[in-house]
């Protein structure tokens, strides 16, 4: 279920890292796993582009100071590309002490104007990271690497409820970060449709400008609400029958094995706003790693 998004749009990408700033001696093999690291995005609307410049990546062992990887030119990604399954490369193979971690942090540039947005009326917004420049984009989660064992682990960043208007003179949008690590081999995906005639025509004003979302949420038979609420989705998907006219699609990728909750509302969700949203056709599903779960709302 992984697809690497080779033709990203990538400024100045370099195919290889500066040398690895520690220092741990000489590591026999034995004593090494090897870490990959891909980039994803959870979709939202109403902006066409969200790019941010990455200079590097650090990883923190327990007992270590951190690992500081760093690219020998800034790669620029278009977060709204790492979409329903499809991911940017951060780390490739790196060879790591074989023992556990406490967080992951992508560094970011400095530079004016390095992050930025674009939106569906085709114009370029500003985009400030508070403290970006400072500590970067960190996700706190634990995990292990074992000896001779090869990790791969994907950074999802959710957009939809990462990215907010500004209100200041510091920017037009500021990126508040809401970022989660999962571990390839311990995920899975739903997907499914949005029944046109029985849902959507009824619910949705405008099915071309907005047909609503997909909202999944942690565990069975949970009641739903909306983003930024006590009850917090996972992710919330959009709907869209942008790849076959007339048929609306969704997919909610990177979904951690284990029972979830899956509804559907048509009503514009602000995460800053607390909304009373109507919701349809609540379905609880169970996630296997590795496997598509179909939930179909007709």
């Amino acid at each position: 279920m992984k697809n690497i998004a080779r033709s990203l749009m990538v400024v100045g990408i370099a195919i290889s890292l500066t040398a690895c700033e520690w220092e741990f001696g000489t590591i026999d093999d034995d004593e090494e796993g090897r870490l990959s690291l891909d980039l994803a995005d959870a979709p939202v609307d109403d902006l066409t582009e969200v790019n941010i410049t990455v200079v590097g990546v650090e990883i923190k062992p327990s007992d270590e100071d951190a690992l500081v990887f760093t690219y020998e030119e800034p790669r620029t990604y278009d977060l709204l590309e790492l979409q329903n399954g499809d991911t940017a490369e951060l780390l490739s193979s790196e060879d790591v002490p074989a023992e556990s971690y406490e967080w992951i942090r992508l560094n970011l540039s400095p530079q004016s104007g390095a992050h930025y947005v674009v939106g569906d009326d085709g114009g370029r917004y500003s985009l400030a990271v508070p403290s970006g420049a400072q500590s970067g984009l960190q996700v706190n989660a634990g995990f292990s690497v074992e000896a001779e064992e090869d990790i791969e682990l994907t950074l999802d960043f959710d957009v939809r409820k990462s990215v907010v208007a500004s209100g200041s003179t510091l920017a037009d949008y500021l990126l508040r970060p809401v970022l989660r690590l999962v571990i390839n081999d311990e995920v899975g995906a739903i997907t499914g449709t949005v029944d046109e005639s029985t849902v959507i025509a009824v619910e949705c004003a405008d099915v071309q400008d907005y047909a609503g979302l997909v909202y999944v949420y942690q565990g069975a038979d949970v009641a739903p609400d909306d983003l930024g609420s006590g009850t917090e989705p996972v992710v919330a998907v959009p709907v869209t029958d942008e790849d076959d006219p007339g048929t609306y699609r969704y997919q909610a990728s990177l979904i951690s094995e284990g029972n979830y909750t899956v509804s559907y509302s048509c009503d514009i969700d602000d995460n800053e706003t607390d909304e009373d949203l109507a919701f349809i056709d609540s379905e609880s599903v169970r996630v296997e790693a590795g496997d598509q779960a179909e939930i179909n709302f007709n």
